[in-house]
Parts: structure tokens; sequence; C-alpha cells
């Protein structure tokens, strides 16, 4: 089937500015309309070339699109795809990059206008914004997706599935999983949403270190950047919102943390025992190989 060529994003923040550069490099003759908030954003990406025509989401051309991708915050997301969806020429694709999927594709399905399907591209950095946009972000990343829904129309669902795949692939992602709505959000819970609460905790303990703060940051090194680099994302802060597994999941976070503090206090040696089992469990553990690149958003 052929590449789309018509394609709205909208949200050119890093993931939708990304998106729209690896597009750009990839797909012959494609058109690509961008749409933002912040006339800031349009503007970086028409400079950079990531989109043709650029500008507010109320005065994008959704109607004149083959497929349109979602990549705004999740909460705003979740509360435009209604209106997004029936701006949309009838039988198109409306996708999104949410991290959190059950409770948008719930909202998908009742789109029967267009057909949705939600996805969820794993990649990103701490960085923000389109100055931080990198055309080589989705390269090697897993990417999932889930069953089209929405339009009636078996085949339509079909050839969106196949569409929304494609367009991944030719942002460079190099697996393409299908996924059950809420089976996603109860794997990303320990895959992405729980990290991301531990790292989001991590900074408040530091900030709230009084006197040793300071020479705590003199102190962090390689350890402290690697476990709090989530929580620069707000993105992820976001999905994790939407997802309904989170409350249990981090209370029962928050409990081995005390049972820990209390084994620690009471029997150090088997404290040391199990952490030290832990972090066997951990090396044998089989895990997607990422990019290891760090980049500073680049200056405005």
């Amino acid at each position: 089937m052929a590449d789309p060529q018509r394609i709205a994003i909208v949200g050119l923040g890093l993931i939708g500015g990304s998106l729209a550069l690896a597009l750009r490099r990839s797909l012959a003759g494609v058109r690509i309309v961008g749409a933002d908030a912040d006339p800031r954003a349009i503007e970086q990406a028409l400079e950079g070339g990531a989109v043709d025509v650029g500008g507010s989401v109320e005065d994008a051309a959704l109607e004149a699109c083959d497929l349109v991708v979602l990549c705004t915050p999740a909460q705003p997301l979740l509360e435009m795809l209604p209106e997004i969806a029936g701006r949309m020429a009838r039988g198109a694709v409306l996708t999104d990059v949410c991290g959190a999927k059950e409770r948008v594709c719930e909202a998908g399905a009742k789109q029967d206008r267009v057909v949705f399907v939600g996805a969820h591209p794993m990649a990103g950095t701490e960085y923000r914004g389109f100055a931080a946009a990198d055309p080589a972000l989705f390269a090697g990343a897993t990417i999932a997706v889930c069953p089209p829904v929405g339009a009636a129309d078996e085949r339509a669902r079909r050839e969106a599935g196949t569409r929304v795949r494609s367009l991944w692939m030719a942002a460079g992602a190099e697996k393409v999983l299908d996924v059950d709505p809420a089976k996603h959000d109860r794997a990303v819970t320990f895959a992405s949403h729980l990290p991301y609460l531990a790292a989001a905790s991590i900074v408040e303990s530091l900030l709230s270190a009084g006197d040793a703060a300071a020479l705590a940051r003199d102190l962090a090194a390689g350890g402290f950047r690697d476990t709090t680099r989530l929580a620069g994302d707000g993105t992820v802060g976001g999905a994790a919102a939407l997802n309904r597994f989170i409350p249990s999941e981090a209370r029962a976070l928050a409990q081995r943390l005390r049972a820990l503090a209390d084994e620690i206090e009471q029997d150090p040696n088997a404290a040391l025992d199990r952490l030290g089992n832990l972090a066997d469990e951990r090396r044998r553990m089989r895990l997607p190989t990422v990019s290891t690149r760090v980049r500073p958003a680049r200056s405005p």
C-alpha cells in the first residue's frame, strides 16, 4: 500500500517534531501539515523544513489529510480527540502517541467518522519542544499499536492499522507490537510509569533535603542522572495520570520501600543479600537495546 501523502501532526514538540523530521527524510512527496498552540513551534518547524504549512490547531486543514497524528500531552489529547475527529474527512485515519492507551482508545472507539488506531512509540528524551526534535529519535524503537476502532468498515480498519504501522516503520522504528490497550497499560506501568514516579520522588526528596541538598548535588554522578532522568519528562507523568493501574502499583512500591527501610534498620545483612539477589536478577533481564545518545535542546 502506498504511503499516506497528506499527514497532519498536531503538536510539534519533541515527539511530533521528531516524527515530522523523520517522515520528511524518508517519505518522498509527503505533504505535512503542522499544528500547534505555540506560534514559536510552528515557526521553528517551518524554518527546519519539517512541515509544509503550519498554524494553529483551529486553523489546520485536517479535512484535507489522509492521516492525523495527535502528539499533544495526554490530557489535552484526550479532550481534543472528538473535536479533531469531527473535522477530518470521513474514513480518514486518526492516531496518537499517548503513553496510556485504554482511555484514549475508548474515546477513539466512539468516533464513527474516522478509524482510530492508538499507538505509543517507546522513545523520548528529557528535553522538550521542537528545538529538541531529532529525525533519528525513533531509529530502532519499538512502537505499540492497538487494534483499530471507530468507523465500522472492517476493510477500512484493516487498512488503517497497516497505514499506522507503515508510518512508524518509515519513521525508523525497528519493531511494531500489536497490543491490547489494557494489557499495554498494565505492562507500561512497570516499563515506564512507575520508574517515572520513582524518579520524581527522588528529585522531590533532594529538593526537601535542606542543608544536605547543595552537597548532594555536588556529589551526584551518573547513578543520580540515570535514575532521575525520567523526572524531566512530563509527558510520562501525564500518561501515568490516565493509567488506572498506577494507584495500586504506586502504593505497592511504597510498601516495598518501607519494608526495605525496616529490613535495613533491623537486619542489614539480610537486606544486603536481598539487594544483591535483585541486582543479579536485573543483570539477567533481556531488555531492548536503546540509544545512549544524550543531546541538549537546541537554543531557540
